[in-house]
């Protein structure tokens, strides 16, 4: 067990670094966390049987039975933060954080000095420097660290077999670091997530032989053509299976196509760019996140089985998006994209979906007179999730669903009903309303979710099961006045 560069004071619970001899810190300077819990179990007998701290309601510290080997792998899924906090636990534990194959650091864990991050990270990776180091996590603020030279541990990173490389700078910088040319012929990473930095241009074959995952944000090309790049950097990834691009293309560029050609992928997530041509034949989802710029996929969608449709496309270009992805199976819809594909369905013709069976949309109230003429476009359906959402704002008076789609005649056999408060999808905080405003909007559901139901109910001749995700009981007492067109459907309340 290596001895400690610093060491934790149970009384105070800091970073004490004055304890170390190969260290020269001023105390407050190293302080790195504050707690606000007391945890300091001692062992009363070799047997781990503990009478105080943590596991007194246990009766037997199971945990620290396992061996070292076993142990350490479980603190690399935790924050190193968290993993330091472990060395209070009894004298088994003092040492054992500094044993664990993985950082995940955060610049905001480190008080006081921008240069305590940096002392930190250096005194770690120079322990146990010819041990494999399977994980490097990190969020740091570019104004504390961007002069410390930082992409040297990503260097190191990767020559020790990191296995997982995660790097974001927060925010984004004017100027952004850019990675090592060694990230491009890594012989172990297996997933590799990057935001706000940059990526310069290899002047040789990428050689990325065991990625399977690949997340890139908010990404600067030291060369013109990010495409190319990008092109370059997917096609040396052999088994990639899930690839995401969000922002990844500078809004000064001319419009062009990035081909993706990974014959491994199976899941494809674009937030913004320009066209995408994909000649992965093997892809089976494709998430689709953007709010202003065109996306448009091209070719080799037939074996395509999930879309997951989030934007705000003009309809011209949503038309495209919806005809090229007709043969999937499952489909997601949010709120504001309905708003535009049901303008499409006005002027634009879109295909069929034959193969759809799962659908899952989000609607207001005011949406809700489209969802009969939505449908049509899955006259096989057999799975629909509703996504209701309600905000304080009252919309729509005629709430009558009078169409009946193909499906309800014949395939739809499971709709799920849940309800969603305006907001709570993008994380926003609910706004406060006046009390009678609240009864209004209260009636106001109850009339939305009544007539939902009854819809279903009445007009479905092969629904097998209708769940409801609701709190109101005052429904529940009015579904037995609702005739069930197929009487063996079975009503399930969460």
């Amino acid at each position: 067990m290596n001895k400690p560069f610093f060491e934790l004071n149970s009384s105070s619970f800091t970073l004490d670094c004055s304890s170390s001899s190969s260290a020269e810190i001023d105390p407050l300077e190293a302080t790195w966390l504050r707690y606000d819990w007391k945890l300091a179990p001692t062992a009363k007998s070799p047997s781990n049987q503990i009478e105080t701290g943590f596991f007194s309601s246990m009766g037997y510290d199971r945990i620290s039975s396992l061996p070292d080997s076993l142990l350490t792998q479980i603190l690399l899924h935790l924050p190193t933060k968290d993993s330091v906090k472990t060395s209070l636990l009894s004298t088994r534990w003092r040492n054992l954080w500094l044993d664990v194959p993985g950082l995940d650091l955060h610049s905001n864990h480190f008080l006081y000095s921008s240069s305590v991050i940096k002392t930190f990270t250096d005194k770690f990776l120079d322990l146990n420097r010819e041990s494999r180091l399977l994980k490097f996590k990190i969020r740091y603020d570019e104004c504390n660290v961007y002069l410390f030279g930082i992409t040297e541990w990503f260097v190191t990173a990767i020559n020790r077999g990191a296995q997982v490389l995660d790097v974001d700078t927060l925010r984004s910088p004017y100027y952004k670091d850019f990675m090592p040319l060694d990230i491009y012929k890594s012989k172990s990473l297996v997933s590799l997530k990057l935001v706000n930095v940059g990526l310069l241009k290899p002047e040789f074959v990428v050689s990325l032989p065991c990625l399977k995952i690949m997340h890139l944000e908010d990404i600067q090309y030291s060369d013109g053509d990010g495409c190319l790049i990008m092109e370059k950097f997917v096609s040396g990834c052999p088994v990639l299976e899930d690839l995401t691009l969000c922002r990844c293309f500078d809004d000064k560029l001319v419009p062009v196509v990035l081909r993706v050609s990974s014959q491994a992928l199976k899941r494809f997530c674009v937030t913004s760019g320009h066209g995408i041509e994909n000649d992965a034949q093997g892809i089976k989802c494709i998430d689709f996140r953007d709010d202003d710029r065109v996306v448009v996929v091209g070719k080799n969608l037939s074996f395509l089985l999930m879309v997951d449709i989030d934007t705000t496309l003009e309809m011209k270009y949503l038309s495209d998006v919806l005809n090229g992805v007709s043969s999937v199976r499952h489909m997601i819809i949010s709120q504001r994209t309905l708003k535009e594909l049901y303008r499409c369905v006005n002027m634009e013709p879109i295909s069929k979906f034959h193969n759809l069976s799962r659908l899952e949309v989000s609607l207001s109230s005011l949406l809700l007179q489209v969802l009969s003429n939505f449908l049509e476009i899955g006259p096989n359906l057999k799975y629909l999730t509703l996504n209701l959402v309600f905000s304080t704002k009252i919309e729509g008076e005629n709430l009558e669903l009078t169409n009946v789609p193909r499906c309800l005649l014949s395939t739809l056999e499971c709709v799920e009903i849940k309800e969603v408060v305006a907001g709570e999808e993008s994380g926003m905080m609910r706004v406060r309303i006046s009390k009678t405003t609240a009864l209004k909007v209260a009636k106001h559901k109850k009339k939305i979710w009544m007539e939902v139901v009854r819809y279903f109910l009445e007009d479905s001749l092969v629904l097998k099961n209708l769940v409801l995700c609701l709190t109101d009981s005052d429904i529940t007492k009015k579904l037995v006045t609702f005739t069930k067109r197929f009487r063996r459907c079975q009503t399930i309340f969460r």
